[in-house]
């Protein structure tokens, strides 16, 4: 990649958006959910979720470069963290003209699990999805495929995207046998990778396609973390595209985690489709390395979760302060984020009044341009806006870092103390607020919580109450009754953990 081969959008032209790299949705978790479970906590992150929504913020000047960072600040109340008070937004963006763009060329080595577990809709869905894989591929693009089941073996060696007839009849005989000899499957195509990127004018990525956990050979998450990060230094990234019911979730988005790796999961061909029809260009073009962040408070205020960050690379500063740090910027065609939860430094004292435009705190960020290899860094201010000047993208956003606390802490509550009357009233409460809430971006997420709603009202004992009843609506408008504007807190009967303490825990 090369900067000139790029353009950059013009004010008011709109431009492109970035998001961390890690997991790029919850799809496993909402399928799960959707077949009336309550799915494990660790196969939900918080970037998951937000990556799979445009969270714009209203930005003081036109983004030039191609990666660009605003922050804004308002006021949140979140049901499962009734300490935090304001809610900050560091928001991603990419100078990139969407109408322009192009991506790099692309050497692409599928890996494929084709063990015995991926016999009928699992294999035919990657079948398919390597059908699409090949729409998206231009004539400078080329692939290759690595199969493994109880060994691992080439079985399309790289071949120019020009011949998509042959490389068709290679997908359709995929077939199914073995076990899941995850680890050998990636060194091979590893190995592969390496040797086809050498002359080649364009991007190198493995893109793994699995299931399941691994059974054979090393299946601890750090012997693939260690060849996905060696790889990753070599400018080799890694895409794990997750399908099937056994996916291992964790496993996969700890080795997504790393620089370079990003992680989806597909439920079914249609989610596939759409997405290798949208974001197949945006998943394989990363902006950004090694992104450093300081967050630093105002005072009278402390940092009281941090909410976005692939792995656990977080710790504490001097003065209250937090470093992390995100080991990959991926483009997208969505404004990404991650967010800071801010409440008062001393619950003895009350907690200090914010003036729309003043800042609730400040990140300093320092990075490596993936294009140039060139070091950028910037400070952002939290700026404060009230909840009716607040840009949408942090409007949202509140919603969803509300969901992803309320729906963290609901499933440890179900799967970690049995407390399924506690779970189910933290979810309750979040489906209260959805069904006040119209924004057409969240529709999916409404269908999620109201689904986990049904499921521990069950479990709990509460199915047989009365829905609530709908919102009411004017006789002679029609409409229904605004919402009001606040809501109290609502607290679980269960502990309650400090989001710093998850992510710092093992």
């Amino acid at each position: 990649m090369r900067m000139k081969a790029y353009d950059f959008a013009a004010d008011p032209a709109p431009s492109m958006g970035a998001t961390p790299g890690g997991a790029q949705d919850i799809q496993y978790f909402r399928d799960r959910a959707k077949a009336g479970e309550v799915p494990h906590p660790n196969t939900f992150t918080p970037e998951g979720l937000f990556s799979e929504h445009d969270l714009p913020l209203a930005a003081g000047r036109t983004c030039d470069q191609l990666l660009c960072t605003v922050g804004e600040a308002t006021g949140a109340v979140l049901l499962a963290q009734p300490d935090v008070q304001y809610l900050a937004q560091l928001g991603f963006s990419s100078g990139l003209d969407p109408r322009t763009f192009k991506r790099a060329p692309l050497n692409l080595v599928a890996v494929i699990d084709k063990s015995g577990s991926m016999s009928g809709q699992p294999l035919d869905l990657v079948r398919e999805s390597l059908y699409r894989v090949l729409d998206q591929l231009g004539p400078d693009d080329q692939l290759s495929i690595v199969l493994y089941g109880d060994r691992a073996h080439v079985h399309l060696s790289p071949t120019s995207a020009r011949d998509k007839r042959a490389i068709a009849a290679q997908i359709a005989g995929i077939e199914s046998a073995g076990s899941t000899a995850m680890e050998e499957g990636l060194r091979v195509g590893y190995e592969l990778a390496q040797r086809s990127s050498k002359g080649f004018k364009g991007t190198t990525r493995v893109m793994l396609f699995t299931d399941e956990r691994p059974n054979v050979g090393a299946t601890d998450k750090q012997s693939f973390m260690g060849m996905a990060r060696d790889a990753s230094h070599g400018g080799i990234g890694l895409t794990t595209v997750g399908v099937g019911v056994q996916f291992g979730a964790e496993l996969a988005t700890a080795i997504s985690s790393v620089r370079g790796g990003n992680l989806f999961f597909f439920p079914d061909a249609a989610r596939m489709s759409k997405v290798f029809r949208e974001d197949f260009d945006t998943m394989v073009t990363e902006l950004a390395y090694d992104l450093k962040l300081e967050v630093k408070p105002a005072a009278g205020l402390k940092i009281a979760g941090v909410y976005g960050i692939p792995g656990k690379a977080i710790e504490w500063a001097p003065g209250g302060a937090i470093r992390l740090s995100v080991e990959t910027i991926f483009l997208s065609r969505k404004k990404g984020a991650i967010f800071v939860g801010f409440g008062p430094a001393d619950r003895n004292l009350p907690t200090p009044k914010q003036v729309a435009d003043r800042p609730l705190g400040q990140i300093s960020l320092a990075y490596t341009e993936v294009a140039a290899g060139k070091p950028r860094s910037s400070a952002v201010d939290l700026v404060y806006k009230p909840g009716a000047s607040a840009s949408v993208g942090l409007v949202r956003g509140a919603r969803l870092v509300d969901q992803a606390t309320t729906l963290a802490r609901a499933a440890a509550l179900h799967h970690e103390k049995n407390d399924q009357e506690g779970a189910y009233q933290l979810v309750h409460a979040l489906a209260s607020l959805y069904r006040q809430d119209r924004d057409p971006d969240l529709a999916e997420e409404r269908t999620l919580v109201f689904a986990l709603e049904r499921t521990l009202a069950k479990l709990s004992g509460h199915a047989g109450e009365p829905a609530p009843a709908s919102p009411s609506v004017d006789r002679v408008s029609g409409l229904p009754t605004v919402p009001a504007p606040s809501r109290a807190s609502v607290v679980s009967n269960g502990p309650r953990n400090n989001l710093l303490d998850r992510i710092d825990s093992p």
